[in-house]
Parts: C-alpha cells; structure tokens; sequence
C-alpha cells in the first residue's frame, strides 16, 4: 500500500468515462490501462513542474538551490520521489502514489512551515561545500503537489480508453 496516493474509483468517474469502463466485463484490465495513463501523467508533471490541476509549482528559493547537488528541477535533487512513483490496479479501482515512508512525501505535496525545536533558529548551510551558515526562525516550504488528478488526467484517460475499446 502506498505511503501517499489517491484513488480512481471509476464510480465517481464522469458519465462518459463509466460507459466505455461498462463495455467490458474485465475490469482489472481497464484500470491497469487507467493506472498507466495515470503514472504516465504523474511523471510528466515531475518534468512540466506543475500540479494535477496545471499550475506550476513554486520555483526554489535561491538557498536550496545552492545546496544542490546538480542543478537538476524541482523535486528532482536526488531523484528518489519520481522513482519511487508506481500503481496498482485491480477490478475495481486504480492507486498511484509512492510507498516512501519519509516527510518529504507529505511536505512537497501539502507544504510545510519547519520551525526549530530545540534550538532559537534553524540552522541552515550557506551553499555546498561553503562555510558558513543562515540562521531562520522557520521555513516555508510551499505545497508542489504532484500526486492528483486534474482535468487533463480525465481526457486522458478518456482517449486511453477511447483506443483501448477503438471508439
């Protein structure tokens, strides 16, 4: 089961997207085409930078992108999130998400404040491999949701299934 993922249950699916998901009696077959599209859309939303819903995400502040280790895109430092991105499918519904038992799982998707608990401030490296450090009384990382479903998600998975039945 996955640390953070969300379901499509092709219930609450729009009219015409239950009507082809009726035609046929296999239904694991159609949610693991569903799942596809779907894990399709999620990786291209980790290259696009953007959300379920289309927005971008927020750009990096400057200090996080000094402490980089490549100057790779959002979400990408270390490329662990995107690879850990998969989906199950079975007969009646459709899960993608990511089995990552880690607080960045939760902090890129919902955002997060950090605050020092043991110390006055926080602590922060000045840039790789630099001396020197910033202090902060808290950080805000803001919400870069990439696990979702938006509109561009639902036409395709139309067209997927458009193709799958040859409508």
């Amino acid at each position: 089961m996955p640390f953070l993922s969300f379901r499509y249950d092709y219930a609450s699916a729009d009219q015409e997207i239950r009507r082809l998901i009726d035609k046929i009696e296999d239904k694991a077959a159609i949610h693991r085409v569903i799942g596809m599209a779907l894990y399709d859309q999620t990786m291209d939303r980790f290259e696009r930078e953007e959300s379920p819903d289309g927005n971008k995400w927020a750009p990096l502040a400057p200090l996080t992108l000094s402490n980089r280790r490549q100057p790779r895109g959002i979400l990408r430092d270390s490329g662990e999130l995107m690879r850990s991105i998969h989906f199950e499918a079975s007969s009646s519904r459709t899960e993608v998400g990511t089995n990552l038992n880690h607080p960045k799982v939760w902090v890129m998707q919902r955002g997060a404040t950090i605050k020092p608990r043991r110390f006055n401030s926080l602590r922060i490296p000045v840039s790789r491999g630099a001396e020197g450090y910033v202090f902060s009384k808290g950080v805000k990382i803001p919400a870069r949701p990439y696990i979702g479903i938006g509109r561009q998600d639902e036409e395709v998975i139309r067209e997927e299934l458009e193709g799958y039945f040859g409508d």
